[in-house]
């Protein structure tokens, strides 16, 4: 129906030619530096950019920035995995690395603020007890040695205890030793009586009083441990000691973890070092910008130490660094891909058209459209939508951008020399005509189909919907006015050095002829065939699972790598915990005369659901309200309040760590879910799925889920939802594009259910692979974008192939001399194209980047299924069946006639 718009552009394109040139060369170099906007305006932040709006976890995302604080200054992490911790060797090593890479941070310009690690911890940890019973040793000791020199110039216990220094000193430490003032002084003189020494006998017991004090005062201390068997040698070197920070130093970097007299609790502990000592994480705090060549720095400081420590390996992470390091893959990756795609592309249009000027045609409409669709593209997100594209759009943009600029520049290359052999003077315009429209409508349908992908907000590839339509209306255009320019330009010498010769037969011409009449001769069975294996396929397709699994897809980085060391070091997952966020008709807690009191009914709901949650094998650890440490802390109750039932020494560490997990407004409390498995694992995302009914909602709260298993649980939930939505309202879409362009209203129909028929034969293919033999996940991308890809690109075949029967039909040829003339004169050209999207789809396969692999496959196999099975004989079949109803309602033949 568009046939006489585009035999005037063709026309329009000749005749301006060298100003249609001139303009796209112009445009091309001004939107080149915005181009480069796509690659540095990229977000790499796997975790952000999966996150579904307005899901429940993007609601629990708001809360917990709003109620519970916002980030904190970025970090270097470095997990050290088989540092045995226990071996003393080790420890020194580990505190040496440590050092190195602290000593290197203060002399770049990050910023670098401090270190957190287990040695630092250790030493806080160690110091200030240590200072606390450095003071207490003392005092007894000296005290111990008073009693002694009264003793010996005679005074008995009781003239002693008279003694006002004595009253005096002994007023300061009673509570610490635990006896009276009277046994105090029996216990020095009776020791004395064994050792005859006033310097043995106060260290003795002041070594002995402080090792008990220190087991009394240490009870309920939620932040350290006496670690019994090395403490008590400990306290004799702490007595003799004149200066306390070089015996904490000495102490630590001389002896192994597990001999610290000192150390820290679990809850201190469990987020630094593994509980076999053998994996450590080290942090590094900074407020700058880490560039890659610092992080080079320390990945070769870590290099050395690995020798240093035989067996051990580390690993670099962090959200900088893991942003940077998928970065670098993902770029190199594309660049792998790209260049591939263009050499084989650049190759078989070549050998097709044995040309070498032809073979960059199709190179140079993708090298403009590129460009300029990318400069497009980068100034609308920047100063328009002012965010980040996610970090999979570029390399889908441009192998997108290649395979159908490769397709729709080799279809009307191809059409040009077909009407040049006719001996046809007007083969410019006669090709804008037929083939020219072809490609409109085939990209027509490829951007709609992304259009629809963007509308839906799908996490990771909604961008790529945008910014794939765009660059599917600026390859239409490119090649409508640019490549018709540039044959008017350069004529028969674009085909340079082939000849062309008038009459002469059409590159596979005689195999196509075969294959026509094989198809027309056993159309019904190529039809049964065509339904069973339909059939067949979609059951498959239907059985087997996907999911949500990004992180197992991506690239392996040392800042993956390190999740899953720690996961199976740590045996939970420290990095991504789950989150609940409770939003209460009552407030939660009330201070009250230096006090904090707690409302008992909302305070045992939340340990009621801590408790639920805990109990399941797919949690390692709670933490909140009712576990602010770990360990379920119950109220004594005064009436409708009630006050924490811990020891009063850490009433008030307790109270400020129970009121960390309430929010801003007292209404709000979090209760934080460590899990067992990664985030990622199956086993997590099912648990996060089975406990809604425990905390969503009761008769005075509401309950939000947040985390990264839970952003991948609704993003896979919505992903599937639309997904279920997309693809009936693309199908309508696309029908009603081809119903006005086509005349017809059973041809579209059949067109679609025949390119989604491929599709599913393809997916099913890809998750043999994929699923079946590597034991990979199927990401629901997956399926997702290979369905909005290939119902649109996947019906350009097609469409080339209706359009030339219609063609045919209209001038004359009756609908099985139509179908059989478009076999054999585009089949040629057909199989080129087809072969030239599998070479640039199947490209991603070589990213090394596995999500990019699995979709690259699928996008092939459906190109090389739509290509070499369904367009050679599944559609011919069809057609031939449906006969004169191909057209219906239209009466083409009598009309035109």
């Amino acid at each position: 129906m568009l046939e006489k718009s585009f035999m005037r552009l063709g026309k329009f394109s000749q005749r301006n030619k060298k100003k249609i040139l001139v303009i796209w060369i112009v445009l091309f170099i001004l939107m080149l530096p915005a181009a480069t906007l796509l690659f540095t305006d990229t977000s790499y932040n796997v975790s952000s950019s999966i996150v579904t709006k307005n899901s429940p976890a993007y609601e629990a995302n708001k809360l917990l920035t709003d109620q519970f604080g916002g980030s904190t200054d970025p970090e270097i992490l470095i997990v050290a995995n088989n540092t045995n911790l226990n071996n003393s060797q080790n420890v020194k090593n580990l505190i040496n690395f440590q050092d190195n890479v602290s000593n290197y941070l203060k002399s770049t310009n990050i910023g670098y603020t401090n270190t957190t690690s287990i040695f630092t911890v250790e030493n806080s940890t160690l110091y200030s007890f240590s200072k606390e019973i450095k003071g207490l040793e003392n005092g007894i000791y000296d005290l111990n040695t008073l009693v002694l020199s009264l003793n010996l110039k005679g005074e008995n216990s009781t003239k002693i205890a008279q003694n006002s220094t004595f009253s005096a000193g002994f007023n300061k430490i009673f509570t610490e030793v635990g006896v009276s003032n009277l046994s105090f002084i029996d216990n020095a003189i009776s020791e004395f009586n064994h050792t005859k020494s006033i310097s043995k006998t106060s260290l003795y017991l002041a070594v002995d009083y402080s090792y008990n004090s220190s087991i009394n005062i240490t009870k309920g201390n939620p932040y350290l441990k006496i670690n019994d068997d090395y403490y008590r040698p400990y306290l004799y070197e702490l007595n003799n000691t004149t200066s306390l920070m070089p015996l904490v130093t000495s102490t630590i970097e001389n002896n192994s973890y597990n001999h610290y007299p000192v150390l820290p609790s679990s809850y201190s502990s469990s987020s630094l070092l593994s509980p076999s000592n053998n994996t450590a994480i080290l942090i590094f705090h900074y407020n700058g910008n880490l560039t890659v060549a610092e992080q080079n720095h320390i990945t070769s400081i870590e290099n050395k130490y690995e020798k240093i420590i035989p067996g051990s390996s580390y690993y670099l992470a962090g959200t900088t660094v893991s942003n940077d390091q998928l970065a670098s893959q993902i770029q190199s990756g594309m660049i792998i891909a790209l260049l591939i795609g263009i050499v084989i592309s650049i190759i078989i249009v070549g050998l097709y058209f044995r040309s070498i000027v032809a073979a960059f045609v199709p190179f140079l409409i993708f090298l403009l459209s590129a460009v300029v669709s990318g400069g497009i593209n980068g100034l609308i997100y920047k100063y328009i939508f002012d965010k980040k594209i996610s970090f999979i759009t570029p390399t889908l943009l441009l192998i997108l951008i290649l395979g159908i600029a490769s397709d729709y520049s080799a279809y009307i290359l191809s059409r040009y020399r077909s009407e040049r052999r006719k001996g046809n003077k007007n083969a410019i315009p006669e090709s804008a005509k037929w083939a020219g429209q072809a490609v409109f409508t085939s990209g027509a349908t490829v951007a709609l189909s992304y259009v629809v992908l963007w509308v839906s907000n799908i996490p990771l590839f909604s961008d790529a919907g945008f910014t794939n339509a765009i660059s599917a209306v600026i390859t239409i255009i490119a090649a409508n006015t640019f490549l018709i320019a540039l044959m008017a330009q350069l004529k028969d010498r674009i085909f340079y050095p082939a000849k062309i010769k008038e009459g002469s037969k059409l590159p596979f011409e005689h195999s196509m002829e075969k294959v026509a009449n094989f198809t027309i001769k056993n159309k019904k069975k190529i039809f049964v065939i065509f339904v069973v294996v339909t059939f067949a396929s979609l059951a498959l397709y239907a059985e087997t699972p996907t999911n949500m699994d990004v992180f197992t897809l991506l690239p392996p980085s040392s800042g993956i790598q390190s999740l899953v060391v720690v996961n199976n070091s740590f045996h939970y997952d420290l990095f991504d915990p789950a989150y609940i966020i409770l939003n209460f008709t009552s407030p939660l807690v009330i201070h009250k005369n230096n006090t904090y009191y707690y409302n008992t009914t909302e305070y045992n709901q939340i340990l009621s659901i801590e408790h639920n949650l805990s109990s399941s094998g797919y949690v390692s650890d709670i933490y909140g309200i009712g576990s602010p440490f770990g360990q379920t802390v119950n109220l004594t109750s005064k009436g409708a309040l009630g006050a924490l039932n811990v020891s009063p020494a850490y009433s008030k560490d307790y109270a400020s760590a129970t009121n960390s997990y309430i929010g801003n407004n007292s209404h709000y409390a979090e209760i934080v879910i460590y899990l067992s498995n990664i985030a990622w694992s199956p086993q997590s995302t099912s648990f996060l799925k089975s406990i809604e009914s425990k905390y969503s909602s009761g008769s005075d709260y509401k309950g939000y889920a947040g985390g990264l298993t839970e952003y991948l649980n609704n993003a896979y939930s919505f992903t599937s939802s639309s997904f279920s939505k997309m693809v009936p309202i693309l199908g309508v879409a696309i029908f009603i594009i081809l119903l006005i362009q086509l005349g017809s209203a059973f041809t579209p129909l059949r067109l679609i259910l025949m390119v989604m028929a491929a599709v599913i034969m393809s997916l099913v293919i890809t998750y043999i692979i994929f699923f079946y033999i590597l034991h990979l996940p199927l990401i629901i991308f997956l399926p997702l974008f290979v369905f909005i890809t290939l119902l649109a690109v996947g019906l350009d075949y097609d469409i080339f192939m209706v359009t030339k029967v219609r063609e045919n039909v209209l001038n004359g040829m009756t609908n099985d001399d139509g179908i059989k003339n478009s076999i054999i004169e585009s089949g040629g050209v057909i199989m080129t194209l087809g072969s030239l999207l599998f070479a640039t789809f199947g490209a991603l396969y070589f990213s090394g980047i596995p999500i990019m692999q699995e979709i690259g496959v699928g996008l092939s196999l459906g190109v090389l299924v739509d290509t070499f099975v369904s367009w050679m004989f599944f559609v011919p079949s069809v057609m031939l069946f449906l006969d004169k109803y191909n057209w219906w309602p239209s009466k083409m033949r009598q009309t035109e006639k």
